[in-house]
Order: structure tokens, then sequence, then C-alpha cells
């Protein structure tokens, strides 16, 4: 075990009950349910994500029992938007399951550190979400504690991944022993919890949907929509107290990604999405999810900026040569030599970019398709510099960075001030240098570019590479140039496949026609509608007192 845990009782029965199996690094995070610690398996060497779960669970038969069954359950799932389950480990007073490491923030972490999230993630999150619901409830299991804290969102990617079934329950126990349920049916997070959950009624897959629409409310106003003083007002404001529709905490969300955000926590089960699966199938209806820039489109993209710089910079060096010449005695064969060979070099260039615009042709994207995916590369480099703008680390680094390059830009100023005032005269109207002059004179330059560089580069600006590719290649010249990359082009025969063919499963960035069919994991059993608010009130109290005790002991 690693020196960077405290030696504690609880770090000392982690190292005697897993030391064998996993080397643990440090803790990541602590919550309700349990904590969770950065270990790295040593008999597979690799990272995990170590959860450990309260002592109860170790010291009571009938949690230990339903924890065991359950986990198991959801360590044969196999899905992109699932964290997986790799092992779980128990011993007498100790239960604790291991888990794939993701490389990111929970959603929590990620509102937190930028705010309310963007329209094209939100969207995402819901598909991402909602296909792992899908394939959970299609394989007969409700997460039931579906919260910001239980997302992760992968860094490199932006895809959501669920994480912690550890409580989750089996939609085919309908009717389950008290013994299995008494405490389980209570555990949760109230400010996320159905009203049906929250009253001990039999739950399905709805419940988890009430809760992801809970889970959007945060994501989009950067708030917890349902909390209160204590937890039994917390329940009491889930059973009673509608939803307030989300247009009025964010208006500029399309009507229908808030109409479904605004189904999903309908008090009635009956009046939220059937399934997870209904709930992606209508935000694909409605074409709110973004289209994937094909890679061999970006791959384009790519190809065509290196080319128009390079234009640029050999038609500015050709202008600087020609002038050069004039003053000075070069030969005409001396100035045309370099640009000759520089006019070769770009000359090829645009002959291998035509010949990249062919192999688009070839696959079978017409011109109008790369164009609209040039096009759409450019403005997720837009909406990339808007999220950069709302956050607020990155406007802090940005602040630095200003003052950084002002202090150079007066330290080289200086410098350059102080080396001329060290200049002698010599004859002629010729000036002289000491060392400390000229070291002075290289090092002020120095600064004055690194400067210049630090004052004028901001996430936050359009780049001039940027500027003049979308004035070159998003217009005429821009089409004309596809164009005249498709002409004779031959597409591939039938049984050569050429793209990528649909994933077979539903997963992050499928497209829109794949990934509906895709999500299909069978119907989630459906229970009856849940019985009037009234009605539970008096069962309620009870089972406030029970969650508060369960969660003053643990």
């Amino acid at each position: 075990m690693s020196a960077t845990l405290p030696p504690t009782a609880a770090a000392d029965v982690l190292h005697r009950s897993l030391g064998d199996r996993y080397a643990l690094e440090r803790e990541l995070g602590r919550g309700g349910m349990g904590a969770v610690y950065l270990a790295r398996d040593l008999r597979l060497d690799r990272p995990v994500a170590l959860k450990v779960l309260p002592g109860e669970y170790a010291a009571q038969p009938a949690l230990r029992e339903r924890f065991l069954r359950e986990t198991r359950t959801a360590a044969g799932f196999s899905h992109p938007n699932i964290v997986p389950v790799y092992a779980v480990e128990e011993s007498d007073d100790l239960l604790a399951y291991a888990m794939g490491l993701v490389e990111g923030e929970t959603l929590t972490e990620r509102v937190q550190r930028t705010g309310p999230l963007p329209v094209r993630e939100l969207v995402r999150l819901l598909q991402d979400v909602g296909y792992a619901l899908a394939y959970a409830h299609g394989r007969g299991v409700v997460h039931r504690d579906i919260k910001p804290d239980n997302v992760m969102v992968e860094r490199a990617t932006g895809r959501a991944l669920v994480m912690d079934f550890g409580i989750s329950r089996s939609i085919a126990a309908a009717h389950p022993t008290p013994a299995l349920t008494r405490v389980g049916e209570v555990v949760g997070t109230p400010e996320y919890m159905s009203p049906e959950q929250a009253s001990g009624d039999d739950v399905d897959g709805r419940s988890d949907l009430y809760a992801l629409g809970l889970t959007a409310h945060f994501a989009a106003t950067g708030r917890v929509t349902m909390t209160g003083e204590s937890t039994q007002k917390i329940l009491v404001r889930q059973l009673t107290e509608p939803v307030p529709p989300i247009a009025a905490a964010r208006p500029d969300l399309p009507p229908a990604l808030a109409a479904a955000i605004d189904r999903c926590v309908a008090k009635d089960p009956a009046h939220r999405f059937p399934t997870a699966e209904a709930l992606v199938e209508a935000i694909d209806a409605a074409q709110l999810g973004e289209r994937e820039i094909p890679v061999p489109v970006r791959l384009f993209a790519g190809e065509l900026g290196t080319l128009s710089v390079l234009v640029l910079g050999v038609l500015l060096f050709a202008v600087y040569l020609v002038n050069a010449a004039q003053a000075s005695d070069l030969s005409l064969i001396d100035t045309l030599l370099p640009v000759v060979l520089l006019l070769a070099v770009l000359l090829m260039r645009t002959l291998t970019t035509l010949s990249e615009g062919r192999r688009l042709a070839e696959a079978g994207f017409s011109p109008d398709e790369v164009l609209d995916g040039l096009r759409r590369v450019m403005a997720e480099r837009a909406r990339r510099r808007d999220e950069l703008r709302a956050d607020p680390v990155v406007r802090r680094r940005r602040r630095a960075t200003i003052v950084w390059g002002a202090v150079m830009l007066a330290m080289a100023v200086t410098m350059v001030a102080t080396a001329l005032r060290l200049r002698v005269p010599l004859s002629g109207g010729i000036y002289g240098n000491p060392p400390a002059g000229i070291a002075l004179v290289f090092s002020g330059f120095a600064l004055l570019g690194m400067s210049v560089v630090l004052l004028l580069k901001s996430p936050f600006r359009m780049p001039p590479g940027e500027r003049l590719f979308r004035v070159v290649w998003l217009g005429p010249l821009g089409r004309a140039f596809v164009r005249l990359a498709g002409l004779g082009a031959r597409t591939r025969p039938a049984g050569i496949a050429v793209r990528p063919p649909a994933p077979a499963v539903a997963g992050p960035r499928a497209t829109t026609g794949s990934r509906t069919a895709a999500a299909r994991t069978g119907a989630v059993p459906a229970t009856a509608a849940a019985a009037a608010p009234d009605d539970r009130i008096g069962a309620l109290e009870a089972r406030v007192a029970e969650l508060e005790r369960w969660r003053r002991d643990r």
C-alpha cells in the first residue's frame, strides 16, 4: 500500500484484505456509498478505481447478499457508456469492487469548473446516459442512483459514462423479500430520487429517467433543482412539488430538448418516456444530436490548412526575394532559383492535397458533404473558443499571461534603450557597441518576440490561419478545388468497405440513423402508475427516519 494513504484502521483493513491484489495509491473521493481509491491491479498491472463500501454492507448478511448479487450482474455489463466493473472483492469485514479508471471528471466537477453545459454537450449527455440506461434496463437492472456525481465525463472525448451500480436493483424482482430491500429501498440521493423510489414503491427504468432529468437540470443550470433543509423536506418535495420547466432557467434550449427534459421529470411515471431508448429516439428525431465529422474530412481540413499557410508563405518570401534583388547586385538567375524551388514545393504540396481530395471522392463523399464537413470543423473550433471563454480557470490563466507579456515587453524596451545608450560613435556615422550592449540587444529582441506572441496569441481569438482558411476554402475557391479533386474519380466497388460500418452496439458519436436501432435492448417491464402522493406521506415518515438513521450510522 502506498505511503500516501493515512495509517488509519480503515487503511489497515484495506491493506490486510487487498494488499496481495491491489497497491493503493491515493483516495480519489468519498461519498455516502463509500470511498474510491486509485489503485493498481498487481496481477494485471493496470490502474483501477477501487470502491470500498461502508462497513455495514459487510456486516449485515442481507445487504451483503444483495450487493454481491447486483454488483456481479453489473460486472457482466459491456457498454461504452458504462464504467466497467472488473472484480468484486470480499472478506469478513470488507466489500469492495474494482472498476475502470476514467481519465476525466464527474459531471459535478465539470459544471463547477466551467459552468452550465452548452446545448451541444447537454444533448450528448442525455444521449450517452440514455444509451447506458437502455442497456442496463434491457438486462433487467435499474441504477437507482443516477446523479451528477455518478456520471463521468471523459477528458479526451467528452463521452459520458455511468458508474456505481452499487445500489442497483433487478427489475424482475417485482416483489423482493424485505430482508434484501428494507434499507436498500431508501438508500440513494434524495435530491435526485424519483417519487416512487422515495415512497418505497416498486421502481422500473422510468425512475432512472426521472433522476436523469434532474441531472440534466443541474447540468443546464449549475444548480440542484430539488433541495431542502432536511432529507424529509426534500423527499416531500419530490412527492408533491412539480419540477419547474427547464426553459424558465435556460430559454436558449431548443424546444424539443426542453420538452424531453420536462417529460423525464414528470411526477407520474406513466407520463415519462416509457424507456430510455424512447428518450434517445426523441432527441434523435428532433435532430438535436450533432452529426459526427468523418475522420477523412477532418484530415483533409488539416491538409487544406497547411496548403493555405504554405501558399501565403511562398508568396511573401518571393516578394521579399524580388525586392532584395532589386536593392542588391544579385543576378536574375540568383533571384529566380530559390523562387523556382519554392514554387516546385508548393506545386507538389498542391498535387498531394488534390490526391487527398480524390480519395474522399472515391470513398463516396460528394463535394457538398466535404464542404459541409469543413464548415463544421470551423464551427467546432468556434464553439471550443466559446467554451474556453466560459472557463474561469482559462480566463484566469489568460490574465496571468497578459501580465507576463506586458512585463516582458517592458523589459525588452528597457534592454534595447539601455543598449542604445551604451553605443560608442565611430567615424562615418557608424556606432559600435560593447559586448554588454550586444547581449542586451539580442536579449531585448528575444523578449520582444516572446511578448508579442503572449499578448496576441489568445485562446479566445480566432487565429490568422483559421481566418485564412475561412476566406479561401469555405468560399468559391474551396468549392472549385474540391470539385477539381473529384474529377474522374471512381467510387470503389460495392464489395470493398470504404467508410467504417455502423457500430453494432450503441456507443458514443454514432450516426443518427444507426444509434436508435443499436440501442434497442428489449422492452423494459413497466409497473402500475404510482399512487397519489397524499397516500404515501404517512409511510414516508418512517422511511425518512430510517434513511437518516442509516446515514448517521454509516
